[in-house]
């Protein structure tokens, strides 16, 4: 901010004298071409000394102001007054004053009021003393702004690089963004995190976009979901605080956490050995679908406890997850297939009527048909199966006991 002041300030000084010098040639126009002549030369040549220190910063070399100075006198002597040189002076001492040190400005000073007493003494031009206060204390009350805003300018950067330092040295991802969503400090935690931002994809958990660049106060506690450039995924959780210097964007690495609570989450709601919904998740669905149409479809092996007696339990284990992915492949993409234990599953077909659960339930026994290829070697079961359609007002309880009374008439009835 203040190295933007300093710029602005001598951008002015510049253009007013531009506009100054351009004045001056039009107040000389009437004392002849050569004296307009040489007016052009003296102040294209201060211009262009004058945009050199302005653009490099930086002081011509010490010599050059005696030139200055002597097209000064040059134009004094060639002037019927002394107006159109002392004006350009002032701005001269202006831009001078805005980009120089106190040494080279007070020797320059010195120099134009001896030229302008010299010309009303040796020219008889009548001296502008009241005019010549207002070029001395002008540009040193210039020289005592431009110090100031040093001054200010070497606090900002000590305070920045104050903050810069502890931002940097806490062990929280961190990083500092402006008004333009301009990157101006990231601390090494953050840049170990989320790598190059430039290749960082950041989204909310529905998906949409999110720029943390641009995020503000009003943002804060938002979940992100983080692609970094080499594919790597996180989960964060961004806090901002908006201050003098922009906005501070704290990053909390929450991956490891929301997977433990995803991994938590499935093995409460699945079954741990087919991986199938368990009866908790069985009952959210049924929860979900409440005023809905739906179907219940109870399917209860037969033949398990034989091959869990012959074979081993480890047969029957493994019987149990191959019958888990016929079930999934025979009800469809839309079921929601559940073991309530042992050997007894429960298929959920949302918007099913009586026909649709019928259909799936055909597919279901055309499943049992196939030998199931044990690691013991080839077995069959078969399977029970009772279905029940949600009426209006019925609980899934009721529907539940509807289709596992069904499913025991079923299995009676097949019995010798």
């Amino acid at each position: 901010m203040t190295r933007d002041a300093l710029g602005r300030l001598r951008l002015l000084f510049l253009l007013t004298l531009l506009l100054g010098s351009v004045f001056a040639l039009f107040q000389m126009r009437g004392d002849g071409p050569y004296a307009l002549t040489t007016a052009t030369g003296v102040l294209t040549g201060l211009l262009l000394l004058r945009l050199a220190e302005f653009r490099t910063g930086r002081l011509v070399p010490a010599w050059v102001d005696l030139l200055e100075l002597a097209g000064a006198a040059a134009m004094l002597s060639m002037a019927a007054k002394m107006d159109p040189v002392l004006g350009v002076a002032f701005f001269s001492l202006l831009s001078r004053a805005a980009t120089g040190r106190l040494r080279r400005l007070l020797p320059l000073l010195a120099g134009y009021l001896v030229v302008f007493t010299a010309g009303s003494l040796l020219l008889h031009i009548p001296a502008l003393y009241g005019a010549y206060g207002g070029m001395v204390i002008v540009p040193l009350l210039v020289f005592g702004m431009r110090l100031l805003l040093l001054r200010l300018r070497a606090e900002q950067q000590k305070h920045t690089r104050m903050i810069g330092e502890v931002l940097s040295r806490l062990p929280l991802p961190v990083l500092v963004t402006g008004s333009e969503g301009e990157v101006l400090l990231t601390n090494p935690a953050a840049t170990e995190l989320i790598g190059p931002l430039d290749e960082l994809r950041a989204t909310l958990s529905d998906g949409t976009p999110v720029d943390p660049r641009r995020m503000r106060p009003g943002e804060s506690g938002l979940e992100l979901r983080l692609t970094r450039g080499d594919s790597q995924v996180l989960q964060v959780v961004a806090e901002t605080v908006l201050t003098e210097h922009g906005t501070i964007v704290a990053l909390q690495d929450v991956t490891a956490q929301r997977g433990y609570e995803e991994r938590l989450e499935y093995v409460a709601y699945h079954d741990s050995l087919t991986g199938l919904p368990n009866r908790a998740q069985l009952w959210r669905r049924l929860a979900e679908v409440a005023d809905r149409p739906y179907s219940m479809l109870l399917v209860d092996l037969d033949g398990f406890k034989q091959v869990n007696d012959t074979l081993g339990h480890l047969a029957g284990d493994e019987l149990l997850c191959f019958v888990a992915e016929r079930l999934r492949a025979a009800c469809g993409p839309t079921a929601t297939v559940a073991r309530l234990g042992g050997d007894e599953f429960a298929v959920l077909l949302p918007d099913a009527d009586e026909h649709a659960a019928r259909t799936v339930a055909d597919a279901v026994r055309s499943s049992f048909h196939q030998d199931v290829h044990l690691t013991t070697g080839p077995v069959r079961v078969g399977g029970s199966l009772g279905t029940a359609v949600a009426t209006p007002n019925c609980t899934p309880d009721e529907v539940l006991a509807t289709a596992d009374a069904a499913m025991y008439a079923n299995k009676h009835a097949r019995l010798p």
